[in-house]
């Protein structure tokens, strides 16, 4: 076996016959030893041992046949070679093109994982240049818009006392009023821009306003349920969130024809936030939404999923026609790393009558 071992290393061989019983080494061991040094040599087993089980555990050592003496000819001795010789060909092509085929899941999976991130921070970046846009509008509106308004009212005021007949005291009237609508829907504006409670309290607080003003504004009463206990770390996060849930009560409002909402608050498990806005009103079918659903509706969910999954959250809708929608977002505390895309499922609930959209973001 030595004397082989030192011949396998100088040289080239197309294949190995090989017999369990060498004065340096018996059984297995010398498979072992001729397959650690033969590389992509094929090894056929040749031995005098009429034995099964050990035939299996040759095979599994490395060779590629095993053969009983007595009991081969010349021929069946070339055929075993040549078989041997092919499938150690195949095994060294089939490793090879599982090499490449790593290296190219490899590749292609550190290209999707970079793309996802850089989605990921145009998604942030989007919903901060937003939030930005609207900051400056509502400073605007404040520092500049207003400060009109008010001159307006004020050189109106003025003018009333140098007018004494009535038709024209009328028309200041009306003006008057019309400037003091105007001061009050800028006022409003300025705060559905820029809501402080979402600045200053965080997004708890900044839901509980959000319901207050939907009933105030748009006679839509919202019950707001339960409470958190942990509050997004990043500000495009909490951003996000709060559209999210004033986007899905706008569509309550222009949509649903409900007569209220729900939006229940929760910190399902540690560094998770969970966020359900729903109603009792018309429903839509979600696996349909083009033939069933506003196209409102249609865009400004895909828009939420879309945005949310980017972030590392889920999205699922639970609705139907005449029963009502449910829409339910997962949202993680801290902004994650991107996962694997997933196609989203839609099925039917228990009931079969009950669509559901399910979309699983990252858990990235």
């Amino acid at each position: 076996m030595g004397e082989a071992v030192r011949r396998l290393a100088e040289e080239r061989f197309d294949a190995i016959l090989l017999d369990l019983s060498l004065p340096d080494s018996r059984g297995l061991k010398t498979v072992e030893q001729a397959d650690d040094v033969a590389g992509q040599v094929p090894i056929i087993v040749m031995t005098g041992l009429d034995d099964e089980g050990t035939a299996i555990d040759a095979v599994r050592g490395g060779a590629q046949d095993f053969l009983i003496k007595g009991n081969v000819d010349g021929r069946l001795l070339a055929r075993s070679v040549r078989y041997a010789m092919e499938r150690k060909h195949a095994e060294a092509q089939l490793k090879s093109l599982n090499e490449t085929l790593e290296q190219r899941v490899a590749e292609r999976t550190a290209v999707a994982t970079r793309r996802a991130t850089q989605l990921q921070a145009l998604a942030s970046e989007l919903t901060l240049a937003e939030h930005r846009e609207r900051r400056r509008l509502a400073q605007f509106l404040h520092d500049h818009m207003q400060q009109l308004l008010y001159a307006a009212r004020l050189n109106l005021d003025a003018l009333k006392h140098h007018v004494h007949e009535e038709p024209l005291l009328e028309v200041i009237e009306r003006i008057d009023e019309l400037l003091n609508q105007s001061l009050g829907e800028s006022r409003s504006l300025i705060v559905q821009l820029t809501p402080t409670a979402l600045e200053q309290a965080g997004l708890a607080a900044a839901i509980q306003w959000l319901g207050r003003h939907m009933e105030q504004n748009f006679k839509l009463p919202v019950e707001v349920r339960g409470e958190l206990k942990a509050e997004p770390e990043n500000e495009d996060l909490r951003i996000l969130l709060f559209q999210s849930v004033r986007e899905l009560l706008f569509n309550v409002v222009k949509h649903a024809r409900a007569q209220r909402a729900t939006v229940t608050v929760a910190n399902p498990s540690e560094g998770e936030i969970e966020l359900v806005v729903s109603d009792e009103g018309r429903g839509f079918d979600p696996l349909e939404p083009k033939r069933e659903a506003p196209a409102a509706i249609g865009f400004g969910l895909l828009s939420i999923r879309e945005r949310v999954q980017l972030l590392g959250g889920q999205f699922s809708i639970d609705a139907a026609p005449g029963r009502g929608t449910r829409v339910t977002i997962v949202a993680p505390c801290r902004r994650q790393e991107p996962k694997k895309a997933s196609t989203p499922d839609q099925r039917p609930d228990a009931h079969g009558d009950r669509a559901t959209t399910v979309s699983p973001g990252p858990k990235s």
